[in-house]
């Protein structure tokens, strides 16, 4: 009796460490993932004044949003390491895959970049990239806001 009791001890001990694991090793990284995906949505719509007239705002509204920007670029980049399996586990969760996070990273920092000059291709070009990083991360954008109809 006494050995029956040692195991099932020692089986919802190892229960708990696995599910312990695969909470901080699996479910974290992608929660923070859709929590910054979340922020890239809010920050594109918060800070739209700022990436539809580049040049605008005052060299300190553009400066901080460029740095918010380069910052949610990292954090969306950092997340294909700290995801472990990153392709399967996109898969499990429906997380976008590789390919769409680097090219949403690519975009932030192509916005980060053009907030501080005001030339006429420059709207254009930053109204593709918010759709790229939009379309990119399944973030919803309705189509009579979009410039490229989809």
């Amino acid at each position: 009796m006494d050995s029956t009791v040692f195991i099932t001890i020692l089986t919802g001990v190892l229960t708990y460490v696995a599910g312990q694991i695969v909470v901080k090793l699996v479910i974290e990284p992608v929660q923070e993932l859709r929590k910054t995906i979340g922020q890239i949505s809010h920050a594109l719509i918060e800070r739209a004044n700022v990436i539809s007239n580049p040049g605008v705002p005052s060299d300190e509204v553009i400066t901080e949003t460029s740095k918010h920007l380069r910052l949610l670029s990292s954090q969306l980049q950092s997340h294909l390491y700290l995801v472990p399996c990153y392709s399967a586990t996109a898969k499990v969760f429906s997380l976008p895959t590789k390919d769409d996070l680097l090219a949403a990273s690519k975009s932030l920092i192509g916005l980060s970049n053009s907030l501080y000059r005001s030339t006429e291709k420059i709207y254009e070009q930053n109204a593709a990239r918010v759709e790229k990083i939009c379309d990119s991360l399944a973030i919803y954008i309705p189509d009579d806001e979009r410039i490229s109809k989809v």
